[in-house]
């Protein structure tokens, strides 16, 4: 299998954020945060649009740092692209103020794409990664949205079908909106 590494100096961007959230770790804003410890639940209202399904599962053990995963499925078209990924995802959230935070997501995944120049599938791994900015709302007794948009960049992927760089772009705008139910 073929590895190939997208955008090198998009590494730096995701070393920059983690570099950010180490510099306001103990500033006395993030110290004013009121997150308690807490369990959620959230899916995606705008990853569906582009058949991307998710759900995050987040434990915020108190204090300014929160940990998510959940499973994702993605089955879209980009191009002469058709991905069926079947993915993890991995992410830490950092409270910088109240409910503003910074997040970083990453997402492993095993990605058969079809190819219709070629009419066949490529299996393959990949890994995509997100930096984003957002804020937690909370409505409703335990119910919640969370506007997060970003950057969603490639870092790795096996066995690319042809016409790959052309059909998947990155890095691209990824207009997160959350909505969950703290548990």
């Amino acid at each position: 299998m073929e590895k190939k590494i997208l955008k090198p100096g998009f590494h730096f961007s995701v070393l920059l954020v983690f570099g950010l959230m180490l510099i306001v770790h103990d500033s006395p804003l993030a110290q004013d945060t009121d997150n308690s410890s807490e369990w959620s639940v959230a899916t995606s209202l705008t990853y569906p649009i582009v058949r991307i399904y998710q759900v995050q599962i987040s434990y915020n053990p108190g204090g300014n740092h929160e940990y998510f995963f959940g499973p994702a499925y993605q089955n879209f078209k980009s191009g002469s692209i058709t991905s069926h990924a079947m993915t993890l995802i991995l992410g830490y959230r950092y409270y910088v103020w109240r409910d503003l935070h910074l997040e970083a997501e990453l997402w492993p995944a095993y990605n058969p794409m079809y190819s219709d120049l070629t009419e066949s599938t490529y299996r393959g791994v990949e890994i995509w990664g997100e930096i984003k900015i957002g804020y937690k709302i909370s409505f409703y007794r335990n119910l919640f949205i969370q506007p997060s948009p970003g950057i969603g960049f490639g870092i790795l992927r096996t066995n690319e079908p042809p016409d790959f760089n052309e059909g998947i772009k990155s890095p691209i705008f990824v207009p997160q909106l959350l909505i969950g139910l703290k548990l």
